[in-house]
């Protein structure tokens, strides 16, 4: 390790090994002769294996924004959620000290603050057909909002638990909630109604996701399974078993042939949802991954506890690039197509803006 904790290349440890050895095999071949020959074949074996130090180019962000901290308030707020709008130009970002954000993408001013909730707002997600914003998190409610106003529009039925989780279906008619209950519900989003309930695979929802053409949405929890369900009246479900550790991401690919999920598991999974089968993974480890995103129909970010956002390859299994820079762990990802930036909120108080090398 170096004095700022990185790891040093593998090359360079080999190189230190190589020397030691080198002399070692010196030193002895007088005394014993097989133990040199067989120190010689283990350096001939790495010298013929060609391995090399696999390091992964790093970047820093574009620019970084900075939650304020609230008149009577100790601390600055962590960022629980972010959502961008469709035309990529508002942000917001909700907070463990009850408010959201809204942002102006390209200048990074800070519009507005919307406050009503009286609990840590865990989750926020944008209608994809307007200015609608919908919020939700430990104080039960589901709250909608018009970001252009800044005022609160309607307010959903109390839920019987916190909410982790809220995403809308790709024509905006609904949203889907869940959190730290089996209840999956769906909400029309015009007029804040529960039109439907669904049961989760296991005992809470950390995570949903909608497929590309709103026909199934993917739910999961600190179970490992993941339930996929169709979004109409057939009832029709299907189960991934996971790894029987909890999923905290879910992320569909726009094609909706693959879904991406990670969490407390080794490896990230790739599911093709056509056979319901593993179609590969990715590594997750060191670490936890608490958010994924696609950028793009081959570029996978995930982020998490290393305080790093690491994208990666996923038909190529390789991890290509690594965004450096958050002090915190990566708790959401948000990707803007039209600008190719990804955007990321941290537990060290800050959103960044980083470019992905699509």
């Amino acid at each position: 390790m170096n004095i700022q904790g990185r790891c040093l290349p593998v090359a360079l440890r080999r190189l230190d090994w190589k020397n030691w050895t080198e002399n070692w095999l010196v030193g002895s071949m007088s005394h014993n002769r097989l133990v040199g020959f067989v120190a010689l074949g283990a350096l001939t074996w790495f010298a013929c294996t060609g391995l090399q130090a696999q390091t992964v180019p790093e970047t820093g962000p574009l620019s970084t924004l900075s939650l304020d901290e609230l008149p009577g308030r100790m601390t600055k707020p962590v960022v629980s959620g972010l959502a961008l709008d469709p035309t990529g130009r508002y942000l917001a970002a909700a907070g463990d000290d009850h408010v959201v954000r809204i942002w102006d993408t390209q200048s990074g001013t800070l519009l507005r603050r919307l406050e009503g909730h009286t609990g840590w707002v865990r989750a926020c997600a944008f209608a994809p057909t307007g200015p609608l914003l919908a919020t939700a998190g430990q104080d039960c409610q589901v709250c909608f909002w018009d970001i252009t106003s800044g005022q609160r529009l309607r307010q959903a039925s109390q839920t019987r638990a916190s909410i982790a989780a809220v995403v809308f279906s790709p024509d905006g008619r609904l949203l889907a909630a869940g959190g730290f209950e089996s209840a999956i519900r769906l909400i029309d989003a015009t007029t804040g109604r529960i039109v439907q309930e669904m049961e989760a695979a296991d005992r809470d929802v950390r995570a949903l996701a909608f497929s590309g053409d709103g026909q199934f949405l993917a739910a999961a929890g600190s179970g490992g399974r993941i339930r996929i369900a169709a979004v109409d009246a057939s009832n029709r479900v299907r189960d991934l078993p996971g790894d029987g550790r909890a999923v905290q991401a879910l992320a569909f690919r726009a094609d909706g042939a693959r879904l991406a999920s990670a969490g407390l598991g080794d490896a990230i999974s790739l599911w093709d949802l056509t056979s319901g089968s593993l179609a590969g993974t990715l590594p997750a480890r060191p670490g936890k991954i608490m958010a994924l995103t696609y950028c793009g129909p081959d570029r996978l970010a995930a982020g998490g506890s290393l305080n790093t956002i690491r994208i990666f390859d996923p038909d190529g299994g390789r991890e290509i690039l690594r965004l450096a820079g958050h002090t915190g762990s990566v708790s959401s990802l948000v990707f803007d197509p039209a600008s190719g930036r990804l955007i990321s909120g941290g537990y060290d108080t800050t959103v960044r803006f980083w470019m992905t090398g699509n």
